[in-house]
């Protein structure tokens, strides 16, 4: 079964649950550790973590009917999402951003030109290639789901998140991204800030960057040198 889909099952009966605690009862080991019973009962949230983690449902379903209708109303394409790579979720407020992997950023720029004023520092935006490492099927990376660039994130130049080794957003998932926010609100990201796509690079090692200029009312994509450290210059963090 693919990672996307979704199992629906009816809910539990109470005789069901009742079941299943006699079950987890009857299958406790008769050496328990002593420490460890006293720890859990004393720290009673990190067992319910714990419990979650083996028997919780499965993680958010990426809406994947509502994606392809995205690609195709605002790229014009029909994409397959058949093998979609889904990593877990994390813990915090965050978005699923799906990149079918068939658009360059060159295509993804162009589709945000038809919607809105632009900029881009270079004519060809497919000079710019990624250096982290992504599925070779579609996939989905979580971000926080923020409109500004991650806070946390300021101050921290292409060369610290690559000696951190921290996954950030790249050119064209941040693309996907303004794309996709702007679809759903007709807002725009990083009206204050400068989202750093740290992982990417163009033929001059330098690091490519997307914001929104209320001022010029355009999104621009420019560039960073790979030490530039600024409040207002941000990655995303990316969970793939």
């Amino acid at each position: 079964m693919a990672n996307h889909e979704k199992v629906q099952s009816a809910p539990l009966t109470s005789g069901e649950i009742f079941e299943f605690t006699a079950a987890v009862v009857e299958q406790l080991p008769r050496d328990l550790d002593p420490a460890k019973v006293r720890y859990y009962s004393a720290k009673k949230s990190r067992l319910g973590k714990a419990l979650r983690e083996l028997l919780a449902k499965p993680q958010e379903v990426i809406n994947l009917p509502e994606w392809q209708d995205f690609f195709r109303r605002v790229l014009g394409r029909n994409v397959d999402l058949s093998n979609l790579h889904i990593p877990a979720k994390p813990d915090y407020l965050c978005r699923p951003i799906v990149n079918p992997g068939c658009f360059t950023p060159n295509d993804l720029y162009d589709a945000c030109t038809k919607l809105f004023k632009t900029w881009r520092y270079t004519n060809d935006l497919n000079v710019i290639k990624d250096v982290v490492s992504r599925p070779a099927t579609p996939y989905v990376i979580w971000v926080r789901d923020t409109e500004e660039a991650d806070q946390d994130m300021a101050n921290i130049s292409a060369n610290q998140i690559t000696e951190r080794k921290i996954n950030t957003e790249t050119l064209s998932e941040r693309l996907i991204h303004e794309l996709k926010f702007y679809d759903e609100t007709k807002k725009h990201l990083d009206e204050k800030n400068y989202t750093l796509c740290a992982s990417s690079r163009d033929p001059h090692g330098d690091v490519p960057g997307v914001r929104w200029s209320s001022v010029y009312g355009k999104m621009s994509v420019g560039w960073c040198f790979l030490d530039d450290r600024h409040d207002s210059i941000r990655a995303r963090v990316a969970i793939s």
